[in-house]
This record gives C-alpha cells, sequence and structure tokens, in this order.
C-alpha cells in the first residue's frame, strides 16, 4: 500500500498563489521519515508559515533556532526517497480573467488544486513496480473536507485501480506536516516567479529541487480561460442532466451538489 499525505498553501493575502501539496511512499518509507522526523521535532507540531514567523507553537523560539529547524527538516524530506507533487493556481490572474467564477465559487480552487494532486500521485504509484492502490490522507478541514469526499468518490470511480480510500487527520501527523512544508515550498517559488523576479530560490526550494523527485504545475489566469466557460466542471459532466437531476431533488447549484452529482454517476455517464 502507498499512502500520499496532503496540505494546502497561500500566500500571506490569500489574494496571489493558492497551492495544495502532497507526497507519495510506501508505507516503509513513510515509518522510518515519521520517526525521524518526530525526533528532530521533539513533539513539536511543525507549520511552516509560523516556524517562519515565530507564530503560534513557534512564539518565543529565537529566529536562528526556527530557521535552522525548517533548513533541517527540509532535508529530512530531501533525503526520505519520497515523491513530491503539488498544483498552484494564480489567483489574481484567474480573477482577473473569469471573476464570477472565484465569485461564485470562492473554495473552486482549493477543489481543483485537490483533485490534480491527488490524480498526479495516483498515477506516480501506478508507475511503481510493484504497484498498489494509494491511501490519500489529507489535513482535516471543516470547510472543504465534505466536498472533498464527494469529489474523492468521483475520482476513486474514475481510477478504481489506483486509488484506495481518503482520510482527513489532524497536525500531528508527521506526513501532513511534511506536506505542509512542500506546499509552502513551491506556493512561495510561485509567488515570487510571478510577484517578484527579482527575488533568488530560497535555500529550502533548492534543497528539494535538487533531488528531481519533486514538481509542480501552476495554473495562470490564462489557463483558466481556455479550460472554463464561466463555470467549473468536470470530465463527465452534463449540464442538461445535472439541471434535470438538480430539479427533481429541488437542490440549489452550488459546488457541493455537483460533486454529489458526479459522485453519483458512472464513468460512462450513465446514473449509478
Amino acid at each position: 500500500m502507498f499512502y500520499a499525505f496532503g496540505d494546502e498553501s497561500h500566500d500571506s493575502t490569500k489574494e496571489r498563489i493558492f497551492a495544495v501539496g502532497g507526497l507519495l511512499g510506501d508505507e516503509g518509507q513513510w515509518a522510518s521519515f515519521r520517526e525521524r522526523w518526530n525526533a528532530r521535532t521533539g513533539g513539536l507540531v511543525f507549520h511552516a508559515a509560523d516556524c517562519e514567523s515565530g507564530y503560534g507553537a513557534f512564539h518565543g523560539i529565537a529566529e536562528n533556532e526556527r530557521h535552522r529547524l525548517h533548513r533541517e527538516l527540509t532535508t529530512l524530506l530531501a533525503d526520505s526517497g519520497l515523491i513530491g507533487y503539488g498544483h498552484a493556481i494564480d489567483l489574481a490572474g484567474c480573477r482577473a480573467v473569469a471573476p464570477s467564477v472565484l465569485e461564485a465559487f470562492p473554495d473552486m480552487v482549493y477543489y481543483d488544486c485537490f483533485l490534480k494532486t491527488v490524480l498526479k500521485l495516483a498515477d506516480f504509484a501506478a508507475h511503481f513496480v510493484p504497484c498498489d492502490k494509494v491511501r490519500i490522507i489529507f489535513d482535516r478541514q471543516k470547510q472543504t473536507q465534505y466536498n472533498a469526499s464527494l469529489l474523492y468518490r468521483w475520482m476513486a470511480g474514475y481510477k478504481p485501480e489506483a486509488l484506495e480510500s481518503l482520510d482527513f487527520t489532524d497536525r500531528r501527523e508527521a506526513g501532513v506536516q511534511a506536506a505542509d512544508l512542500w506546499a509552502r515550498e513551491f506556493m512561495k517559488r510561485c509567488d515570487t516567479h510571478l510577484y517578484d523576479d527579482r527575488a533568488r530560490p530560497r535555500p529550502q526550494w533548492n534543497t528539494l529541487a535538487r533531488t528531481k523527485r519533486f514538481q509542480f504545475h501552476l495554473t495562470l489566469g490564462r489557463e483558466l480561460a481556455q479550460t472554463l466557460d464561466e463555470t467549473p466542471d468536470l470530465p463527465g459532466f452534463n449540464h442538461e442532466e445535472y439541471e434535470r437531476w438538480r430539479e427533481a431533488l429541488k437542490l440549489t447549484d452550488n459546488l457541493s451538489n455537483r460533486f454529489r452529482y458526479v459522485s453519483t454517476i458512472d464513468q460512462t455517464g450513465g446514473a449509478r
């Protein structure tokens, strides 16, 4: 069995970049990594943004100690053999080309990044020898957990040979903490690439990039304009059938009901 832990990240204003990152490995890799990670943190629950700024659990810890911890945990991740993938969205660019989408569906960016990250990690696992299914585990978030579960049901029907289950856990899990570190690093790389071209890549980013095991994709505003016709869709989504289904059940049009709809149809487009 493979395990993939995931988490999200965004810039400090929540206006420029949003990202979801995941880390993939087998049970042995995760057991070894978890032991080394927990030994280094000493039970402190790592959160990359708080570690950098001195907030939360890192309040009162000297800056040089916080930065050393961040660097050393990044090295642990780079040496772990785990594979990283993530998806990020240029919020400002998307808001410029499709303002009605973000206004009507403000959480759409999370689900888009979640879907593309999970499917990519499942594809990676399918190419391992021997191949096996992936158990997906994300940080527990009340705002998005229900819809993410509906969306996962659709993905599991789309890739039944690759996806085992979706679970949510809290931040005490080292896999979630490491996914947070990874998501923040490529989010920051995207942020500086788009909005501060004079900035150099962070040392943490260079440490991960040198391994060649960490990849991400950044969706720009113009890419979103090419793939959205002012509404967020999924493969197999049929508007006419969806409207008939929604009206029969007397439901409003929202993301939850769109995900609920696609989770109840099979991959040939028929109702299950």
